[in-house]
């Protein structure tokens, strides 16, 4: 029985490819913007992962809440402390960055010698900031490959000059960011040269440093936590003016806002699929009013109430994933396109792709009933006096 339905429900949908066509184009659109968005979503998530991850299990960070707290003599104490195995200190602000080309307000992150050992900065061209203490008041920047673009300069522009502020600096190296979401303009200059032009000493922005083994974390955490609450003389916890962070904190954080994105993104898209089955609905509530004789001709020999309601609900589930096929099609094409132009990687997730045509042949299901019921419960003798 279900055979036959369905052989009659395709022919159906052949002989009407145009109405057919129409009715599919609200799934259609509907599931490509639930591909597109969570892939997007997914895709711009896993570029910024992939930056963190590169920090390392055993890299811990602490971070200034309160302006003026965390000091040299402070970053000393940290060293001191078991378990840890090398920290540099660093110096945020922000200034201008320009030459002849251009003008931009960019991050300047003064760093010591340690920086590059710890962070592993992937260099595009060029080297990073000089390690010899006996060099670290020299005037170099290392600038990040989007500050770079937004000057102007290319790979033949190391040993350029470029100003920061009313001082100037000379090229040295040019980072490749080109990985990070959304990466801002940095300039990278030396803590000492900081110090001297921008910043005011002894204060730090954070401490970075790296723990000697992975299983030893949290316990150097903990020890941190209390050496420089004792040391800022603060009783309460909960009012320390730092955080201490590790890149497994971040990754976990990272992942929650992932999920809540997809889930967001995957409801809004979801809006249109609905929108789609309720277009469906309508067309085949029109085509049981054009088939009334069709189907009052079948009743009266000896077509059962069951065979009328599986054939009408066959067309709706087909037109459904018919579209819901389509959509996901498309959703990749555009995903990728998006892809290249945001410079984040295209992620192929087969769960976002069964669950879009899931929900796409449950959209047709639910709203395929109504009319099939209604093409079922035709009585025949009405159904083929019907003009």
């Amino acid at each position: 029985m279900i055979f036959v339905a369905a052989k009659l429900a395709l022919s159906r949908i052949r002989a009407t490819k145009t109405r057919s066509a129409l009715t599919t184009l609200g799934i259609i659109i509907g599931t490509m913007a639930l591909i597109s968005l969570v892939s997007i979503a997914q895709g711009a998530t896993r570029g910024i992962q992939s930056q963190f991850q590169g920090l390392g299990a055993t890299n811990l960070t602490i971070s200034a809440t309160v302006p003026n707290t965390l000091t040299l003599d402070d970053a000393e104490a940290v060293a001191s402390q078991f378990g840890v195995e090398l920290i540099t200190k660093q110096v945020r602000t922000s200034a201008v960055v320009g030459n002849e080309n251009n003008q931009v307000r960019a991050s300047l992150v003064a760093v010591d010698e340690n920086f590059s050992e710890i962070s592993e900065p992937s260099l595009f061209v060029g080297s990073f900031l000089p390690t010899d203490k006996g060099l670290q008041n020299v005037r170099s920047v290392v600038l990040s490959s989007t500050l770079a673009l937004d000057l102007g300069l290319t790979v033949d522009s190391i040993n350029s000059k470029v100003s920061i502020g009313n001082t100037e600096y000379l090229v040295v190296g040019i980072i490749d960011d080109s990985q990070g979401f959304g990466s801002d303009g940095i300039a990278y200059v030396t803590l000492e040269s900081a110090y001297r032009y921008f910043a005011k000493s002894p204060y730090l922005s954070s401490i970075s440093l790296r723990v000697a083994d992975e299983n030893l974390v949290s316990s150097v955490t903990g020890s941190l936590t209390s050496l420089l609450l004792n040391r800022h003389s603060i009783s309460n916890a909960s009012d320390a003016d730092f955080v201490i962070t590790d890149a497994s904190a971040i990754l976990e954080a990272l992942n929650t806002v992932q999920s809540t994105l997809t889930l967001l993104l995957g409801g809004i898209a979801s809006i249109s699929l609905i929108v789609g089955g309720i277009g469906i609905m309508n067309i085949m509530l029109v085509s049981v009013r054009e088939r009334t004789r069709e189907i009052g001709i079948r009743r009266a020999i000896g077509a059962r109430q069951g065979q009328i309601l599986t054939q009408f609900l066959i067309e709706a589930i087909v037109l459904s994933l018919l579209g819901g096929i389509i959509g996901v099609i498309l959703g990749e094409i555009v995903a990728v396109l998006l892809a290249n132009l945001g410079g984040w990687e295209f992620v192929l997730s087969w769960a976002t792709i069964v669950a879009a045509l899931g929900f796409a042949m449950l959209v047709g299901i639910l709203f395929g009933v109504w009319p099939a019921r209604a093409a079922s419960r035709l009585k025949p003798v009405e159904a083929l006096r019907f003009e």
